[in-house]
């Protein structure tokens, strides 16, 4: 079977545009032109014209272009879209495609990934897609999770980093990519035993460095969300607000974006996604999972993953170090994300919420450790700030109550939770 690479770009005013990239990237080719238009239930439609270009010299390869226009629930966008289909199982065939996205994303032209299929996008924007009726969907071997669960994450976080990149004071869709690169990631490690080990700790690496670079953002911004609600609770105390030490964690915060954003370039990043994109669709599949189907890899992967939480016993108050703390909340919010991109497990709506309560409270920890790190090294830059003191000492006596109170909840929290990730384990693995 082909496998198909779709690089779709927001700002292209004519094709011409899309053909230059294209020609510019191949020396032999020959190609026709073609319009299509199609009407959809519910009143959507599209309508594209194609150039298809066929490459004598790279057997089992073609690309397409197509421009156009997509209506969907009333909303009209556009199509610009290079669609190249290749033969995965053929090397030749992978390195033109290496060197043809290298090419392409050369150009001045902004990319992002995208699902190829046009219908199918118009499916997952109206909440109408569902992976088993994909046409490489393929219940019975657990090689196709590849090809199936992880592309829909990587077009997921490509068209997330367009939104950052073009709007990045936006902490909302901060917010967004971080948890969308969570998933991808917790998708990706539950797949590990289906790849090579070196390639797939390669990608993790890659994956975990785009995260880490968002890590600090994350920390200034939970931050400056307690000295907001602090600050909403000194005006109806009528006490004089925090404005210094959220002054500071502002400034503080615009370095760490600025350090983060600094080099970052959509089409660099594209290329990453398409490359692993690339990897996943042309990787030598394992002789061992091609008998496995999908629910029964899944059963085992997701079950290893619940022995892991539930082996850690009771969690008490002061008896766990805010790391091991911490250690289990990743491992708590790991799992919830995989599952949830996993729809041949069932995650009850019961289950969700219990991961939920039990990530929050075990975040709330966490913020309050690392608030209190980053508002004593402010303090130690400014020995001598006596207003900075007093307002770190509201921030620390705030952060501490939210603290105790999840603390003192911990224990019949975890107690909870464990009972009804045993259960759902047993009923569904």
């Amino acid at each position: 079977m082909k496998a198909k690479i779709c690089l779709h770009s927001f700002e292209i005013k004519h094709q011409a545009q899309l053909l230059n990239a294209v020609k510019k990237a191949l020396t032999d080719y020959t190609v026709t032109y073609k319009v299509k238009e199609k009407y959809l239930p519910d009143n959507d439609m599209y309508k594209f014209r194609r150039a298809k270009f066929e490459l004598p010299n790279e057997e089992g390869c073609r690309i397409f272009c197509y421009y156009g226009i997509v209506v969907v629930s009333d909303k009209l966008e556009n199509i610009a879209d290079i669609v190249i289909e290749y033969e995965p199982e053929n090397l030749r065939s992978c390195l033109f495609v290496d060197k043809f996205v290298d090419k392409v994303l050369g150009s001045k032209l902004q990319f992002v990934l995208e699902e190829p299929d046009i219908e199918e996008r118009i499916a997952q924007s109206r909440g109408r897609s569902y992976l088993q009726e994909l046409e490489e969907y393929n219940k019975d071997c657990a090689n196709s999770a590849l090809i199936c669960h992880l592309p829909r994450q990587l077009y997921a976080v490509s068209k997330m980093w367009r939104q950052v990149l073009h709007r990045p004071g936006e902490k909302t869709f901060l917010r967004q990519l971080r948890v969308k690169l969570r998933r991808l990631r917790s998708l990706f490690t539950l797949l590990k035993p289906l790849l090579p080990k070196e390639s797939c700790e390669g990608w993790q690496a890659v994956l975990k460095s785009k995260t880490a670079l968002l890590a600090p953002l994350r920390e200034y911004d939970v931050a400056l969300l307690v000295c907001m609600k602090l600050n909403l609770f000194c005006q109806r105390e009528g006490k004089a607000p925090i404005v210094r030490l959220e002054e500071k964690l502002k400034n503080m915060r615009q370095q760490a974006a600025d350090a983060a954003m600094a080099g970052l370039n959509l089409n660099v990043l594209t290329k990453e996604l398409t490359k692993l994109l690339l990897f996943l669709q042309s990787v030598q599949r394992k002789a061992e999972y091609e008998q496995m189907s999908l629910e029964e890899f899944f059963a085992v992967r997701a079950g290893a993953w619940c022995d892991k939480i539930l082996s850690c016993g009771c969690v008490q108050p002061g008896e766990f170090p805010m790391q091991e703390l911490h250690r289990l909340r990743i491992k708590i919010k790991r799992l919830r994300y995989a599952l949830q991109g996993v729809p041949e497990l069932n995650m009850s709506g019961a289950l969700l919420r219990n991961f939920k309560v039990m990530q929050d409270a075990l975040g709330l920890l966490h913020d309050d450790y690392v608030n209190r790190q980053l508002v004593e090294q402010i303090l130690a830059d400014n020995p001598n700030d006596e207003a900075l003191k007093y307002e770190a000492a509201l921030f620390f006596g705030w952060e501490k109550a939210k603290a105790d109170a999840a603390m003192e909840n911990l224990a019949e929290q975890w107690e909870g939770f464990c009972d009804s990730l045993a259960k759902w384990r047993e009923n569904n693995l």
